[in-house]
C-alpha cells in the first residue's frame, strides 16, 4: 500500500512540473513574437491638409494595438515606390536608402510600443504633396495604407478691373477679377456691398503652371445701379483668403482706379490749358508795358531836346550866370549825359571831361550811396534787369556788382529785404513752385534737400527753407519712393544687439558685432534658432539701419537678417516664416540670395558688402537694400504686427562676423 501510495504520488508531481515548464516556455514565446500575428493599418479618411513651411503628421496606426518596434516600417511617396521617405528597420531609422530632399525632415511621430507609426514632415514645401504611403512588415504578415497630404498656398490680393461691355446695354460693365499663387484650387465668389454672393452670368477660369501653382479668374456682366461697389473673393478656407473691392462705374477708366472718370480727366484738361493761357498773357503784358514804358521815356528826352535852346545862345542873348545856372535844368540838357545814352543805345568815350560824372551802377561799384528816384538812374542794374525778367550779360565792366545769388555762393550774408534784392535764389524760386536749373553757376548754393542728402545739418525754421523734406512729405500725406535708397536712408536709426537674448553660440561685441563661436558638446541641444533680437521694438513710423555682412574680400557661408514680430514661437521645428512672424533675407553660399516667402522670388545679386532695411510701421512694408549700388532689393508688403523686433544671424558654423554698421 506504501509503495502503492508513493508511486501515484511520484507521478502527480511529475505531471504538475510538466505543466509549469509548459506554462513559463509558452508565455515569453508569445510576447517575444507578436508580429507572427496578422494586422490591419488605420489611417484618416480624407487628404491632410497643410501650411506651406510648417510641419504635419501623417497618421497611421496598428490595429490590433501592440509592440512594432521589431518590425519594419516605410514610409514612401506614390510617385517613387523604391526610394523611401523614411526606412525604420532593425530598431532604427536608417540613413539610406531614401530620398535626398526628406534627409532632416522625417521622423517618427513616437509611440511604437502603442502600435502608432505616423510620419512628422517639416519645413513642407508644395514639392512634397501627393500620396504617401505607410507600410508595416514583420517575418510573417505585412500591410500598407495610403495617406493623402495636401499643401495650401494662399495667393496674391486679387487684381480687378472694369470696361465697357460690348453689346451689354443697359449701363452693364465687364468686371474682371484675377489672383494667382494658389494651392490647391482656390474658391473664387463676387459679393455685392450687402454681402449677397451674385451668381449671375459669371465664367470662372483655372490654370496651371509649371510649379504647380492655380491662377484663377472670372468675369462677369453687372449693371453699375445694382450696388456701391463690388466684391471679390479668393479663399482656400476661412483662414486663408484674399478680397479685392472694386466700384464697377460704366466710365471706370481701363486701370480700374475708383474714381478717376472721363469726365473729371477732360475737365481737368481744360482748366489746366485755360490756367497755362492765362499766365502767359500776364508775363507778355508785363514785357510789354516795360517796352512801352522805356520807348516813351526815350521819346519824351527827343521832344526836349528838340524844344530847348543850346547854352551858348543864351549867352549870346546877354544871360547872366545866375540865369544861365537856372536854364541848367533846361537847353543846357539837350546834350545826354553817359547814363542817357547808354540807355538810348549810343556809343560813348568813358575818358572825356564831360563823362567824369559816374553811373549808379559805377557809384554802386566804388561803396556810395544811390538815390533810385531820380530820372538820372532810369537805366536798370543787373539785377534790376533780371527782376523785370529780362536777360543780362554780366562779363562787362558795368556788371561788377554782384547779384545776391552770387554773394551768396560766395559766403557773404545777404540781407533779403531792400528792393534791390528783388531777383530770386534758387530756394525762393522752388518754394514759389518754379522749376529750378540747378547745374548753371547761378545756383550753387544748395537747398534744404541737397545739404540733408549731403549729410550736413539743415535748420528748418527760416524762409529760405520751404521746401520740404521726405519727412515732411510723408507727414503731409505724399507717398515715399522706395525705389530711392536715398529717400529711406535718412531715417537711419541706432539699434543694439540684446545679448540676453541671443543664442548660446553668439557672442555680441559692444552691442553691434555678433559672431558665432563653437558649441561645447557637454551642453544640451538650443531649443531656439541661431540668432539674435535687437533691443529697441518699433511699432509706429519709419526706420532704417544697416548691416554688414562681408569684410574685406573673405565671404561668408550663411547669414539673415529683419524683422520678427513680438513673443514668436522659437523652436526650431517652427519654420522662419512670415506666417510664424518672421520676415528676413536670407544668404546660403550653395542657394544665394532668397526671402522667406512660398514661392522664393529669385533675387539676383552681383556684389553685396552692406544689407540696407527700412521699415514703415505705417504702411507695413518691410525693404532690404543693396547699398553698394543704392539699389532696391526685395519689398514685404503686408508685415503688420503690433512690435516689430529687428534681428540678425550670423551663420551657423561660420566664424566671420557681421555687425551693425
Amino acid at each position: 500500500m506504501f509503495t502503492t501510495f508513493g508511486n501515484r504520488g511520484t507521478m502527480h508531481l511529475g505531471l504538475c512540473l510538466r505543466v509549469l515548464i509548459l506554462v513559463a516556455l509558452t508565455v515569453p514565446i508569445r510576447a517575444a513574437q507578436p508580429a507572427q500575428e496578422t494586422f490591419t493599418l488605420t489611417v484618416p479618411n480624407g487628404p491632410t491638409s497643410t501650411l506651406s513651411g510648417s510641419s504635419v503628421s501623417l497618421l497611421c496606426q496598428v490595429s490590433p494595438l501592440f509592440n512594432v518596434e521589431p518590425l519594419e516600417v516605410r514610409w514612401y511617396h506614390s510617385s517613387n515606390i523604391h526610394s523611401p521617405a523614411l526606412l525604420y528597420k532593425d530598431h532604427k531609422i536608417q540613413e539610406t536608402p531614401v530620398v535626398p530632399r526628406y534627409r532632416g525632415r522625417v521622423s517618427l511621430t513616437g509611440g511604437m510600443e502603442r502600435g502608432n507609426v505616423s510620419l512628422t514632415l517639416e519645413r513642407v514645401t508644395l514639392e512634397d504633396r501627393g500620396e504617401y504611403v505607410c507600410q508595416v512588415s514583420s517575418e510573417q504578415w505585412y500591410e500598407k495604407a495610403s495617406v493623402f497630404l495636401t499643401v495650401n498656398v494662399t495667393g496674391r490680393e486679387p487684381v480687378l478691373s472694369v470696361a465697357e461691355a460690348r453689346g451689354g446695354g443697359g449701363g452693364q460693365v465687364n468686371v474682371t477679377c484675377s489672383s494667382e499663387g494658389w494651392s490647391p484650387q482656390p474658391k473664387l465668389t463676387w459679393r455685392n456691398k450687402d454681402g449677397a454672393e451674385i451668381r449671375n452670368e459669371q465664367e470662372v477660369l483655372n490654370t496651371s503652371d509649371p510649379q504647380g501653382l492655380v491662377s484663377v479668374s472670372s468675369w462677369l456682366l453687372y449693371a453699375c445701379s445694382y450696388s456701391d461697389w463690388l466684391a471679390c473673393t479668393v479663399s482656400l478656407s476661412e483662414e486663408a483668403k484674399r478680397e479685392g473691392r472694386i466700384l464697377p462705374h460704366i466710365y471706370t477708366a481701363p486701370t480700374a482706379v475708383p474714381g478717376v472718370y472721363k469726365e473729371a480727366l477732360i475737365v481737368t484738361l481744360i482748366l489746366s490749358l485755360v490756367i497755362i493761357c492765362a499766365l502767359c498773357s500776364v508775363i507778355l503784358c508785363k514785357r510789354r508795358g516795360s517796352m512801352w514804358s522805356s520807348s516813351q521815356k526815350s521819346r519824351n528826352r527827343s521832344d526836349q531836346a528838340e524844344l530847348g535852346q543850346r547854352p551858348a545862345d543864351q549867352t549870346e542873348l546877354g544871360k547872366g550866370p545866375a540865369e544861365t545856372e537856372h536854364l541848367i535844368k533846361g537847353a543846357e540838357n539837350t546834350v545826354q549825359t553817359p547814363t542817357e545814352q547808354r540807355a538810348a543805345g549810343e556809343e560813348f568815350n568813358l575818358e572825356a571831361a564831360e563823362n567824369t560824372v559816374q553811373t549808379p551802377t559805377e557809384q554802386r561799384a566804388a561803396g556810395n550811396d544811390v538815390h533810385l528816384k531820380g530820372s538820372e538812374n532810369t537805366v536798370q542794374t543787373p539785377t534790376e534787369q533780371s527782376a523785370a525778367g529780362n536777360d543780362v550779360h554780366l562779363e562787362g565792366a558795368e556788371n561788377t556788382v554782384q547779384t545776391p545769388t552770387e554773394q551768396s555762393a560766395a559766403g557773404n550774408d545777404v540781407h533779403l529785404e531792400g528792393a534791390e534784392n528783388t531777383v530770386q535764389t534758387p530756394t525762393e524760386q522752388r518754394a514759389a513752385g518754379h522749376y529750378v536749373h540747378l547745374e548753371g553757376a547761378e545756383n550753387t548754393v544748395q537747398t534744404p534737400t541737397e545739404q540733408r542728402a549731403a549729410g550736413k545739418d539743415v535748420h528748418l525754421k527760416g524762409a529760405e527753407n520751404t521746401v520740404q523734406t521726405p519727412t515732411e512729405q510723408r507727414a503731409a500725406g505724399e507717398e515715399l519712393n522706395l525705389n530711392d535708397w536715398h529717400h529711406v536712408k535718412i531715417f537711419k536709426v541706432n539699434i543694439l544687439l540684446d545679448e540676453k537674448n541671443a543664442h548660446p553660440a553668439i557672442r555680441i561685441n559692444k552691442g553691434k558685432r555678433a559672431h558665432y563661436v563653437k558649441e561645447k558638446d557637454t551642453e544640451k541641444p538650443s531649443r531656439t534658432h541661431l540668432h539674435v533680437f535687437s533691443e529697441e521694438r518699433f511699432s509706429s513710423g519709419q526706420h532704417y539701419w544697416e548691416v554688414k555682412v562681408k569684410d574685406g574680400t573673405t565671404e561668408k557661408l550663411s547669414w539673415y537678417v529683419g524683422v520678427a514680430r513680438e513673443n514668436v514661437d522659437k523652436r526650431p521645428a517652427v519654420p522662419l516664416t512670415p506666417q510664424n512672424g518672421f520676415w528676413i533675407l536670407s544668404y546660403d553660399k550653395e542657394q544665394g540670395f532668397h526671402v522667406n516667402t512660398d514661392p522664393q522670388p529669385p533675387i539676383t545679386v552681383a556684389k553685396l558688402t552692406i544689407v540696407g532695411v527700412f521699415l514703415d510701421c505705417d504702411r507695413h512694408t518691410l525693404s532690404f537694400y543693396n547699398v553698394d549700388t543704392k539699389s532696391l532689393l526685395y519689398t514685404f508688403t503686408d508685415v503688420k504686427t503690433s512690435n516689430y523686433f529687428p534681428l540678425l544671424s550670423p551663420g551657423r558654423c561660420d566664424k566671420i562676423p557681421i555687425k551693425i554698421n
